[in-house]
């Protein structure tokens, strides 16, 4: 007797579950293709690079064997002279026990003592000059103007003093924001106070659609500052960041794009404060942003209060 072979056919109840499954993929699919529609609409010059996750136990769930977790490791860059030369003097500064107003050993002893070129030592204390840590005065020598401290748990030295520069900026920050804010709410025109509004709207899809939202910040607060009636305001605030990164490290966490995301949810009160033309509010309303980016600043490089 010969055997048939009979067709293969799918339950009631697999054919539930496979509509469902269908649903979702399509669901799924449609949302992605109206997200892209709306932001090539609204921001049709924006970066279109997604941000990168940072944390490797979001990536470990997608692991298929213990053994390929190595492959979420990535390789280890050598340091350059200038980290080996600055996490030195962070030693020696640490056992000696110098504090602010302290004053540094001279190029030419620093350079002898560690074996290496006067340019290398004068390379790193200007990255720390940049960062707001030391006061290099002509004919004088170095000072520190902060409390140096060494990396604890899993923080890297470079992180830590990167923090510390940071938190200092953005204290002198605090001062010119304020103020910048409290014009704006007090002299924008009705033109500006659309353009702010504008940004805001802007900034808020490109954050909601998880690309990079820096430069549309940028371009907002720019908006702000020009609004203020003075835009020297917004220039030494750019200023000081240009400074502050042209001294930090290459691959620093603080560019993650994940860093400063909480503090943008804040900026929509910012916008309602100075459109509405309420000083205070918008006073508030920057006050609470910095103290979000602050916040992280501290979870991420440990850094007391």
């Amino acid at each position: 007797m010969t055997n048939q072979i009979r067709p293969f056919r799918f339950s009631t109840k697999d054919l539930s579950v496979l509509r469902q499954e269908t649903l979702k993929v399509v669901r799924h699919l449609t949302l992605q293709v109206v997200r892209h529609l709306i932001i090539l609409v609204y921001c049709p010059d924006i970066d279109w690079k997604p941000m990168q996750k940072t944390k490797i136990t979001t990536q470990i769930k997608n692991v298929d064997s213990y053994k390929d977790v190595a492959k979420l490791l990535t390789p280890i860059r050598a340091k350059s002279r200038t980290q080996e030369v600055l996490e030195a003097l962070v030693g020696m500064i640490v056992e000696a026990g110098l504090g602010i107003g302290d004053q540094l050993p001279g190029e030419t002893v620093l350079s002898e003592q560690l074996g290496v070129s006067r340019s290398t030592i004068r390379e790193a204390l200007n990255r720390w000059e940049g960062l707001g840590l030391v006061k290099r005065r002509r004919g004088s020598g170095t000072y520190l103007t902060a409390n140096i401290r060494p990396a604890r748990g899993l923080v890297s030295t470079e992180t830590t003093l990167e923090s510390e520069g940071l938190l200092r900026i953005i204290d002198v920050r605090r001062i010119l924001e304020v103020e910048v804010v409290r014009r704006a709410a007090i002299n924008a025109t009705e033109a500006q106070k659309q353009r702010i509004k504008s940004s805001f709207e802007k900034l808020n899809v490109v954050v909601a659609s998880g690309l990079m939202w820096r430069e549309v910040d940028h371009a907002f607060h720019t908006e702000i500052y020009e609004a203020s009636g003075n835009a020297i305001f917004g220039r030494i605030i750019f200023d000081l960041d240009d400074a502050y990164h042209a001294a930090k490290y290459r691959d620093s966490p603080l560019d993650s794009p994940e860093f400063g995301i909480r503090s943008v949810m804040a900026h929509g009160d910012l916008c309602n404060a100075i459109v509405a033309g309420e000083p205070e509010a918008a006073v508030q309303a920057i006050s609470i942003i910095l103290d979000h980016v602050v916040d992280e600043i501290r979870e991420m490089s440990e850094t007391d209060k």
